[in-house]
């Protein structure tokens, strides 16, 4: 399970990135520890890096928040200023959608992106092709259709790290403005979060076409 990104990777085209929380501080090699940095910038870094963030260098008043780091009154009253300006909507509507938005509230102190070992969660920026067949799979795997919710606020580091680890399913989010282009995400592309109990599913050879029951097994025997 190491390289489970590559193997997402294999059949899905695009760059996938380990995500893992830690609550102590890991020991790793060849890893970056950026000075100041975005969540989703970081998310890019990535693809070419390991990257260790913390509460120190993670540069965003959203990801502070919805990592559980700084839940302060002065910090959610700076995210609702700042998705003011950008977005003009009313403060007390914002504000709704901030208490709402997903978050630690026992924080890890310290994220691995691309870091050693099974990682928590995968993360992509994918097409919506790759999408269709993410769904495809998942609705031959459990036989049903796939229950998912858009982050207005916060949607790549709450709405899909936070939210895909705390409730153990899979997470569109079509990002914000800033997470758009600190992340490089093309026009063509939206963000997905996967559970760590769910990557087997996705990487087996024929999952799209085979039994729900048969897949199980098949899901079982890679453990």
């Amino acid at each position: 399970m190491n390289r489970i990104n590559w193997m997402f990777s294999n059949r899905f085209r695009s760059h996938w990135i380990k995500v893992k929380f830690y609550k102590e501080k890991p020991e790793l090699v060849e890893t970056k520890i950026p000075e100041k940095i975005r969540f989703c910038e970081a998310t890019k870094d990535a693809i070419l890096r390991p990257i260790l963030l913390s509460k120190d260098n993670v540069d965003c008043p959203g990801a502070q928040y919805a990592f559980g780091w700084n839940r302060s009154n002065e910090g959610k009253n700076k995210i609702l200023d700042i998705c003011q300006n950008k977005r003009g909507m009313q403060k007390d509507k914002l504000n709704i959608m901030l208490e709402h938005s997903p978050y630690f509230e026992n924080p890890y102190k310290f994220i691995g992106l691309n870091t050693e070992g099974e990682p928590d969660i995968l993360m992509s920026y994918i097409s919506p092709e790759e999408a269709m067949n993410l769904l495809n799979i998942y609705n031959s795997y459990q036989g049903e259709d796939m229950d998912i919710s858009l982050s207005g606020m916060m949607p790549i580091c709450g709405g899909v790290a936070v939210k895909t680890f705390l409730d153990e399913k899979v997470n569109f989010s079509f990002g914000c403005s800033d997470s758009r282009k600190y992340a490089q995400i093309g026009r063509d592309r939206l963000a997905v979060g996967i559970p760590k109990k769910l990557f087997k599913i996705f990487v087996l050879p024929e999952a799209a076409a085979i039994s729900t029951e048969d897949l199980k097994v098949a899901s079982e025997v890679m453990v």
